[in-house]
């Protein structure tokens, strides 16, 4: 276990020398496979870095959505090829490049024939773990952003590197004595590590004034849409409240505004993951978050006695104020900590005890929360569609609407048609989902720990039921969401005798706009899954075009769901990951006690917060009226 675990957003570079280079031939172009990077110790002044080759510790999303260049010489205005994927291999990092067509990557490239065999990547480290035992210092979850083929590898004895601040170099672990105190033949380790990291800087600030010094100012419209780029760069940090050295670092480095938003996504929701803060979480301890009883809860608003619930009742109060709410006791609010505890459920309870199949039969399910069922019930969370999670107030996020288009250039006086990516800003606002359930008196003098995670459960499947429904095709209406099929620049594709050609048409369309998707697949009603499932790929075959079962199955190598909430007649097909979910993380539930008085059956009404974004809209494509 590492003694410490140090969150760090600090650029980074790394070279490998004399590499070996594979060349492959597909559709008549030269893929080149080399190794970019590895776990070989480097020698830095605060100790010994490694990069972790362990999978799940690369971000290599960028690399495999294409968004990754290959460079000459680190320099961002001297492009030479692309990306096309990353991946391991016998512990390195791998990559698959093509190179361009243009006559300075045919110049690099004779270069490399001759004997350059030098990258270098330029690396985020996001988290990193020190072993003070031996001052290591392991990159347990780190991003590389581009590759370089470099004329001069870097010096592995210096520690160089840029922050997120262009002119600021931070520190892993900062010496407590400053430099000017060394003395030679003096000086203790501390001093020593000191006096090395003030001359580490030095030797940064000079690669930097260097580098600054041989950039060369964009010209005429190039200059435009840069100071267009930056503008947006600029206005996006506004919106989300982000620090200036995350603009001042998106700037320098020349990402794309699609870069920039894709990091921005990234830095949310590492929000949500480290720092769940909304207004309905209390601050409880295990113990307490196990006490509190939705039960319990429950049936004292039945009853409209608090008397044996007087802890649930301090917490619904507590988080009703924190909310700026008012609320009465036929209704309560729940913490956002028992939202997350992990809930018993018993194989086969019925929700109505001593009347078979009242509310169905529940699968076993252990150790999870109610975010996390409500998650596992809904077609979209199940699908790819990714979470923001314990949002407290707004939350802006870039939405691409447009792609852009590039041009060739005539001549070097040619006026280049501005055709940038059009990007708008997505609010994400608390809406509240509702849905509607029943529970017997019965069952809620159940003190057992099943009990409990029988209405858990119940109230989860409801939720999700709301929440695919504002996700699918919320109507952006009347307190609703706006759903996929409701937001503007989606793909359209023919729905009319859909066979296994139009099929294949809604990865058509969505490939036309650039998009790979990383989350792909197929989403219908039960009907036209059933409807796909009686057609054959190909005419006097066994092969069907959806096959698995009529809830989860494959269509054409893409993972395949049905839900109710599709209008009818209705498929889409995406990328999911497009699609954001912001959740507030706040629970209301209001009691009727007389649902159904002569049963004795009690009426809930759970009520969720959320809402919903689609970044890139023409990452998806909607058929309708199929037939």
């Amino acid at each position: 276990m590492p003694d410490e675990i140090i969150k760090e957003k600090t650029m980074y570079w790394r070279s490998l020398d004399n590499i070996e280079i594979r060349v492959q031939k597909r559709d008549d172009k030269d893929v080149l496979i080399f190794p970019v990077s590895s776990e070989t110790p480097v020698e830095r002044w605060y100790g010994t870095e490694i990069l972790s080759h362990q999978k799940g510790a690369i971000r290599m999303d960028r690399a495999k959505k294409g968004a990754m260049p290959l460079l000459f010489n680190h320099n961002t205005d001297d492009p030479i090829g692309m990306i096309d994927t990353m991946y391991l291999e016998n512990g390195r990092a791998m990559v698959e490049a093509r190179l361009f067509s243009t006559d300075r990557a045919k110049e690099v490239e004779t270069m490399m024939e001759g004997g350059l065999r030098n990258v270098s990547i330029m690396y985020r480290s996001w988290v990193i773990e020190e072993n003070k035992k031996n001052e290591t210092y392991t990159a347990t979850d780190w991003e590389p952003y581009e590759v370089s083929v470099v004329s001069v590898p870097a010096d592995f004895s210096v520690g160089i590197g840029r922050s997120v601040n262009e002119y600021e170099v931070r520190m892993v672990r900062t010496s407590s004595q400053p430099a000017d105190a060394a003395k030679e033949g003096t000086m203790t380790p501390e001093e020593e590590k000191a006096a090395e990291a003030a001359r580490e800087k030095e030797r940064i600030a000079e690669a930097v004034r260097i580098e600054i010094a041989a950039s060369k100012p964009p010209q005429g419209n190039a200059l435009e849409l840069e100071q267009s780029r930056k503008r947006s760069i600029e206005n996006l940090c506004k919106a989300n409240r982000l620090d200036d050295k995350y603009k001042d670092y998106w700037i320098s480095a020349g990402l794309s505004i699609e870069a920039v938003s894709d990091d921005i996504l990234r830095i949310l929701e590492e929000r949500g993951k480290t720092n769940p803060q909304p207004a309905s979480m209390l601050g409880l301890t295990p113990k307490e978050t196990k006490r509190f009883s939705l039960i319990r809860a429950i049936s004292a608003c039945a009853d409209n006695d608090w008397t044996n619930a007087p802890f649930e009742l301090e917490c619904s109060r507590e988080v009703a104020k924190n909310l700026g709410k008012v609320i009465d006791t036929k209704r309560f609010l729940v913490p956002f900590e028992v939202l997350q505890r992990p809930v018993e459920l018993r194989e086969k309870r019925d929700l109505t005890v001593g009347t078979a199949g009242a509310g169905g039969y529940l699968v076993a399910t252990d150790n999870i929360g109610f975010i996390e069922m409500l998650r596992n019930r809904s077609v979209a969370f199940r699908m790819g569609a990714r979470t923001l999670s314990g949002l407290n107030g707004n939350v802006t996020i870039p939405r691409q609407s447009a792609a852009g288009i590039a041009y060739w250039l005539a001549t070097e006086a040619t006026s280049i048609t501005e055709a940038q990516q059009t990007f708008v800003q997505v609010a994400l606002t608390p809406k509240t989902a509702g849905a509607y359930t029943e529970v017997s008196r019965l069952l809620m003098l159940q003190s057992s720990p099943g009990a409990e995670g029988i209405v858990t459960d119940d109230l989860a499947r409801i939720v999700a039921t709301a929440a695919d429904l504002a996700v699918l095709n919320g109507s952006g209406a009347s307190g609703q969401p706006l759903g996929i099929i409701g937001t503007s620049g989606i793909g359209a594709v023919t729905g009319t005798s859909l066979a296994y050609a139009g099929v294949l048409n809604f990865q058509e369309d969505v490939a036309a706009s650039n998009v790979i998707p990383v989350a792909g697949g197929y989403v219908t009603t039960p009907a036209v899954a059933s409807l796909m499932m009686q057609r054959q790929r190909f005419a006097s075959t066994d092969t069907p075009l959806w096959a698995g079962n009529i809830w989860d199955g494959v269509m054409s190598g893409f993972p395949s769901m049905s839900s109710n909430q599709m209008p009818a007649a209705n498929m889409l097909f995406g990328d999911w990951q497009e699609v954001v979910v912001g959740e507030w993380g706040v629970l209301e539930i209001m009691v009727n006690p007389y649902a159904n008085f002569a049963a004795g059956i009690v009426g809930i009404r759970a009520m969720y917060t959320l809402d919903v974004g689609v970044r890139r809209p023409f990452a998806f494509s909607l058929a309708t009226s199929i037939t």
